[in-house]
């Protein structure tokens, strides 16, 4: 194994753990969603990351916030 493919498998295992994060940010998020929508909302993190993370929000009323 050679330093490219460190470099990619450490890249690759950053970038999980960011998406696991967004994910774990959209389940325990005080927005006042039913639970299906706060699953779905999960799903988008864990499979986008930070994209599917914002982009569903935005879609959230403002008023589901505290």
């Amino acid at each position: 194994m050679n330093n490219m493919d460190i470099t990619l498998v450490l890249m690759l295992i950053a970038l999980l753990i960011l998406h696991i994060h967004f994910c774990y940010r959209a389940y325990t998020s005080k927005a006042h969603i039913k639970n299906a929508q706060r699953v779905v909302w999960s799903m988008l993190s864990l499979l986008m990351g930070p994209l599917g993370y914002y982009v569903y929000q935005n879609m959230i009323p403002l008023e589901f916030y505290e």
